[in-house]
């Protein structure tokens, strides 16, 4: 019996590449997933960064997270996958509990939230300075 868990997946593909070899790369990552009887449910492309420090004497690298839905131990999969590409300098892979996700998804909306409670504000202040303007003229 194989119990589905669920992943997250930080990698870093060296930041020196080309733009179209950096698509290979993350493409191969997610076809990997799909290949292993994974089901993607998310990516984050994070763009290019630079490093707090050097990676294989490198000091930049694009970031891609995944999160994704697969049975049996993934995480050492993906982790052997990524150390045989030499295009990418390092990955993460953490197994996301239920609570994890749940606790993740009040974040959001926790953010959402406070985000739109600004933006109320900031309508409000625009307002009272538009007929402060108005009343000054």
């Amino acid at each position: 019996m194989s119990t589905t868990r669920h992943y997250e997946t930080t990698v870093i593909v060296n930041g020196s590449l080309e733009e179209k070899q950096i698509e290979e790369a993350v493409d191969r990552v997610r076809q990997f997933i799909i290949k292993q009887g994974g089901e993607l449910t998310g990516t984050e492309d994070w763009g290019r960064k630079r490093m707090a420090y050097p990676i294989q004497k490198k000091n930049n690298g694009y970031y891609v997270q995944f999160r994704y839905d697969a049975a049996g131990d993934m995480a050492k999969e993906i982790a052997r996958f990524c150390r045989i590409d030499d295009d990418f300098l390092r990955e993460l892979t953490l197994v996301m509990s239920d609570l994890d996700l749940r606790r993740r998804e009040e974040t959001k909306q926790r953010l959402a939230e406070a985000e739109a409670a600004a933006e109320a504000e900031r309508d409000q202040e625009d307002n009272r300075q538009k007929k402060d303007s108005d009343d000054d003229d």
